[in-house]
Parts: C-alpha cells; sequence; structure tokens
C-alpha cells in the first residue's frame, strides 16, 4: 500500500522555488508564474511508493480540500505498477489551465503508468461512403497493433460501385484499396480509437468503372459513439489530376 502525508503550506512554498522546473505539467510560456501569482502553492498531497518512489501534487488550498485530492488520486494510484523507483515526480494542480486540471493529471498518470500490454486486434470495415455523385457500401478488413499511447496498422477496402443496370441486370463493381492507418486518442487512456488517419492506394486488379489511371485516398475518421464514425476524405484520380472529396459513416 502507498503510504500518503499531507505537507502543509510553509515546507512547499519554499521547496516550489527550486522544483518548478521539474514539474511534470508546466503551463506554456510564463503561464506557471502567473499561476503561482493568482493561485500561490499553499499546501501539497504527497503520495510515498515502496519502491522510493514519490509523487507530489502543488496546490492552492482555496481550489482543491485534501480529502477530495486524497480520494481521487488514491484510485489510480493504487492500480499502478510501473511508477519510477526513486523518483520524485511533481504535479502542479489548478483549473486554471488544461494542463494542470485534476482530471488532465489523472489522465496523464494513468496512460504512462497503469499497467497495460500491446495487442494485434483484427476487425472488419462496413459503412457507406458518398463519393463523386455516388453511393458507394464500403466492405473489408483491419489489422491493427494496440500500443499505449496510438494503434497503427493496415486495412484492405472495398468500394463498392453499381453501375447503372443494362437489360435489367445488376452488375457490380469493386475497388479495392490498400491503406496505412494510424489511431489516437488522447483523452481516453484505454482506448485510441477516437481519432484515424489513413492513406491509400487503389489496387484493382480488374478495371474501375469510379476511377482510371493511379489512384489514391486520404481520410480522417471521428468516433462519435461505440458503434458508429464518421469518415471525411479525398480521392485523387487519373494518376492525381481529378480529386473527389467524400464523406461517410462507419460501423463498429
Amino acid at each position: 500500500m502507498k503510504r500518503i502525508l499531507l505537507v502543509s503550506c510553509l515546507a512547499l512554498l519554499c521547496a516550489s522555488q527550486t522544483i518548478a522546473q521539474e514539474i511534470e505539467n508546466k503551463p506554456f510560456g510564463n503561464n506557471l508564474e502567473k499561476l503561482n501569482e493568482d493561485f500561490p502553492v499553499t499546501d501539497t498531497l504527497v503520495f510515498d511508493f515502496p519502491n522510493e518512489g514519490k509523487l507530489l501534487l502543488l496546490f492552492n488550498h482555496t481550489e482543491y480540500e485534501l480529502s477530495d485530492l486524497e480520494e481521487k488520486f488514491s484510485l489510480i494510484l493504487k492500480k499502478t505498477t510501473k511508477f519510477p523507483e526513486f523518483q520524485t515526480l511533481v504535479y502542479r494542480l489548478s483549473e486554471e489551465y488544461p494542463q494542470t486540471q485534476t482530471e488532465a493529471v489523472i489522465l496523464d498518470l494513468e496512460r504512462e503508468y497503469l499497467p497495460y500490454v500491446d495487442q494485434l486486434e483484427l476487425s472488419a470495415v462496413i459503412g457507406m461512403d458518398f463519393t463523386g455523385g455516388e453511393f458507394t457500401p464500403v466492405v473489408g478488413g483491419r489489422m491493427m497493433f494496440i500500443f499505449r499511447k496510438f494503434d497503427i496498422g493496415a486495412s484492405f477496402t472495398n468500394k463498392v460501385f453499381f453501375p447503372e443496370r443494362i437489360e435489367g441486370n445488376i452488375k457490380v463493381n469493386s475497388n479495392w484499396f490498400a491503406n496505412l492507418e494510424y489511431r489516437w486518442d488522447k483523452s481516453d487512456p484505454k482506448s485510441n480509437t477516437a481519432n484515424m488517419f489513413g492513406i491509400g492506394i487503389l489496387v484493382n486488379e480488374s478495371k474501375s468503372q469510379l476511377f482510371t489511371g493511379t489512384t489514391a485516398q486520404a481520410f480522417y475518421k471521428r468516433k462519435l459513439n461505440k458503434n458508429m464514425s464518421i469518415q471525411v476524405g479525398i480521392i485523387a484520380t487519373e494518376n492525381f489530376k481529378t480529386f473527389y472529396p467524400t464523406v461517410g459513416v462507419r460501423f463498429w
């Protein structure tokens, strides 16, 4: 178990000047000095780890209650297994700046020090695009290597085009793209699925009825909820002479 120490203002006011350059979450520019003027450090919460590591949280008592901070951070720190040995990490707490807000500090600790195992994910790609004035269903497969702070992988996707019927016959024209993809989410320590950027190239063996010549695409996907994402992009075709914007949805 971690041992929790509460240190009051006088000791910390002396120490804060010497450790300011070591603060992990400094606000940009001279905002740390401004923060210290508006909300000077009056207290600190110290978490003492069995491996001789320490976490110091510097704050002004008008912004936080010690008991509230202790409760919030204890829940996370009880799960940490990778906290550095013989090191003292210092964070400044204040709701005045994004980097110093309690939720931002907790998120940073979760992403850095909670146990994590790299994974390999295989999944299906299912959706619908509006491409160059045509609705094109999209199907395919994806392989992602999942790391703590980002995912990277590839997908093989087919934009399915249905040409105009000839004598009532339905024909299907496949347009296969090989894609490289990068996925990230700075707001969730347990998943990187919120944002994705990808680039791909048309690799059809049969003639495409949507595209001609060398064709490539770039796209960005944003997750809306657990089951749906929106994707926007651009396709360059005819040896990069013609460009089509695309917009669509992806499921799961």
